[in-house]
């Protein structure tokens, strides 16, 4: 087997739980996996990181906030000079998750968001998202860890994305990543 470089960036999936059901999740979370990894099998993976020379981590799910010990990881990661990101569907973006998110070393949060109001919620399956994922937004902003949006664009929302733009520049959201959805899991 040939070598072909080393894994620079790394996106964890942190564990499949997730608290919401959305529409067009790719990974089709919910429950945790049966073997997921424990929070000390975590924390030596991390151990072979630098060895590996990763620079960054992005957290991902289901939803990452539900994995007990998530901030030991990322500060563990920051021990070893590693980067770390979550993203994260917003639900969780509470005044102690953000003091949780700055103490563990995050340097970023990503936060999905799927259009106006109407196409969020729906999108999400879940009335009222919206409204949470503004609030953590602002949150965000308001304590210093730059939050990215990030849009799975489909027929629903394509039409909405210059109001969305509008609505990340009126909160001072600076990075807006903006995606396809790709046809698997509830997506498909």
């Amino acid at each position: 087997m040939a070598f072909e470089g080393f894994p620079l960036i790394v996106g964890w999936e942190l564990t499949l739980a997730c608290n919401l059901r959305c529409r067009h999740c790719a990974s089709a979370a919910g429950l945790a996996r049966e073997n997921e990894l424990s929070l000390d099998e975590c924390l030596a993976i991390c151990e072979q990181f630098p060895a590996l020379l990763v620079q960054e981590v992005d957290f991902t799910g289901g939803e990452p906030l539900l994995k007990p010990g998530w901030e030991k990881i990322a500060a563990r990661l920051r021990e070893f000079g590693i980067v770390t990101r979550l993203i994260t569907n917003g639900v969780g973006l509470t005044p102690a998750t953000l003091d949780r998110m700055k103490d563990a070393g995050l340097a970023s949060v990503g936060v999905s968001l799927d259009g106006m109001e109407a196409t969020h919620d729906h999108v999400r399956a879940r009335e009222g998202m919206f409204h949470l994922v503004i609030a953590g937004l602002e949150r965000l902003v308001a304590a210093g860890l730059p939050p990215t949006v990030i849009t799975a664009v489909n027929s629903l929302n394509v039409s909405e994305l210059p109001q969305v733009f509008c609505l990340l520049q009126s909160l001072e959201v600076h990075a807006w990543q903006i995606q396809p959805i790709n046809p698997s899991g509830r997506s498909s």
